[in-house]
């Protein structure tokens, strides 16, 4: 069973948007979820079972997407599982995917979501999801993350942004020594991109001035819980789901053009792979991709 990760797109946002490719070969079943399920179910209802296979199963879940392993369809609304199952929740209209004869749209659809993960580069290892969720980070105080103004404000830079809302914040100023910070207090600018927290906050009860830590020349570690990220599950933007939609696009017309030629000719087909004037040896895809994806992707 895979662990979860990102989808920008399901299947039926890709075939909705006409993009001329060729997807047959890529889908075997290929359905919906009929009812919510919860973690662990080992049935799944759905809209139709025609095309199902014994073998992998994709659900394009936003933020919870997942594999599972099917292994029968007694009827015709009802997919049977192996154990353990689904790993997570999943609510009505989920698209639920198996591949075809020559690989599986679906999985194709992933791995474009974790392109777009990774050039946009919010997050770090193991998050890189655009996806609004709850979060809790930890950084060295101070450092490029996380810091002292000279008037003695605090300034977090968020691994996700926009940021959404705070819940917690604090500062270890030696070791077991956290200091909890009054997070109604915070302030975000309209770009969600910081974590603002005036002087006034930093001083615990009936202080005059913050602990050694907090000084601009101590050292600490910062923790911070918060609601960061630019997509909200369930309501994609539409320029994010464009820009998959290119990527996609780009994975599949490989088929076509293997080796990444800028140039092939097959008789009176001709096919030029990217502009000749490019550098970058990017695609009329990608180049399209990368403009879109420019307001969600950190650039420091």
């Amino acid at each position: 069973m895979a662990t979860s990760s990102s989808a920008y797109l399901d299947i039926g946002d890709y075939l909705r948007a006409a993009t001329n490719q060729e997807t047959a070969s890529l889908l075997g079943l290929n359905t919906t979820l009929a009812a919510g399920v919860a973690a662990g179910a080992l049935t799944l209802p759905v809209a139709s079972s025609v095309g199902w296979a014994a073998g992998p199963a994709w659900l394009l879940d936003g933020p919870w997407a997942e594999r599972a392993q099917l292994t029968g369809a007694p009827d015709g609304a009802t997919l049977a599982l192996a154990a353990p199952g689904v790993t997570l929740a999943h609510g009505a209209g989920v698209s639920i995917s198996q591949a075809g004869p020559s690989g599986a749209l679906a999985e194709v659809i992933l791995r474009a979501s974790g392109w777009i993960e990774n050039y946009c580069r919010q997050g770090g290892p193991g998050d890189r999801a655009l996806f609004a969720l709850p979060r809790t980070e930890r950084w060295r105080l101070p450092g490029p993350r996380a810091w002292l103004e000279p008037d003695g404000a605090l300034a977090v830079r968020a691994g996700h942004f926009p940021v959404q809302t705070v819940t917690a914040l604090s500062v270890e100023t030696a070791p077991g020594a956290a200091l909890a910070l009054d997070v109604s207090q915070v302030e975000l600018p309209s770009d969600g991109r910081l974590i603002e927290l005036p002087p006034s906050a930093l001083l615990p009860s009936g202080a005059i001035a913050p602990p050694p830590g907090l000084s601009r020349g101590g050292k600490g570690w910062l923790s911070v819980t918060y609601t960061g990220g630019p997509v909200t599950p369930g309501a994609t933007p539409y320029d994010l789901r464009q820009a998959c939609i290119w990527v996609v696009s780009e994975l599949l017309s490989q088929r076509r053009n293997p080796t990444g030629a800028a140039a092939v000719r097959m008789g009176s087909f001709e096919l030029t792979a990217r502009p000749r004037t490019d550098p970058t040896g990017d695609s009329l895809l990608l180049i399209q991709a990368k403009a879109a994806l420019q307001p969600y992707r950190v650039e420091w």
